[in-house]
């Protein structure tokens, strides 16, 4: 089986590009401006999968030189994220001499819910505040009509993501059955 992937080696803003394979247990880092390192996976020193990157990250000691290795690139949307995470999970099972799991952890379904949960409340209150401003006898009638299309915007944005929120819980479900 042979794996390969873009990755980020370095931690912070001393991040390099560069292509991580895996073939025939030999582990190869490889960047524009040639081979970082090309070994077997037995005389790695240590390898740390931090609890943190959900598996989307490790750390590597390898001829006494610490690696950071990072499937997900910095500045990223959730869904690259998401998929960083399962392209990690299957290079820790690859790397373990483990079967590859089946479909993403569970921390991190757990926090695309709480996030996506966060983001239409977040913007419910932004609507509830537009539609306050939108209502106010006070305000100019530019201001109560920008307002009051403001609120219907992210309501209906509101609307749409719980929508979107429903279909996935029921696609899951159906998957189960």
């Amino acid at each position: 089986m042979v794996l390969t992937v873009s990755v980020e080696c370095g931690k912070y803003l001393k991040a390099e590009r560069g292509t991580l394979t895996l073939a025939d247990g030999q582990l190869r880092f490889e960047t524009g401006a040639g081979v970082v390192f090309d070994v077997p996976l037995s005389s790695i020193q240590t390898v740390v999968w931090h609890w943190y990157s959900f598996s989307a990250a490790f750390e590597a000691t390898i001829s006494g030189q610490h690696y950071f290795l990072s499937f997900v690139p910095r500045g990223v949307n959730l869904g690259v994220w998401y998929s960083g995470i399962s392209t990690g999970r299957r290079w820790r099972a690859a790397m373990e001499g483990k079967p590859a799991p089946a479909g993403p952890p569970l921390a991190a379904r757990v926090f695309i819910v709480f996030y996506q949960v966060v983001m239409i409340f977040v913007l419910a209150c932004f609507a509830l505040l537009a539609l306050g401003a939108a209502i106010e006898p006070a305000s100019s009638v530019f201001v109560r009509i920008l307002s009051g299309v403001s609120a219907a915007l992210l309501g209906l944005y509101c609307i749409v993501l719980t929508g979107q929120g429903i279909k996935a819980i029921a696609r899951a479900l159906r998957r189960k059955k």
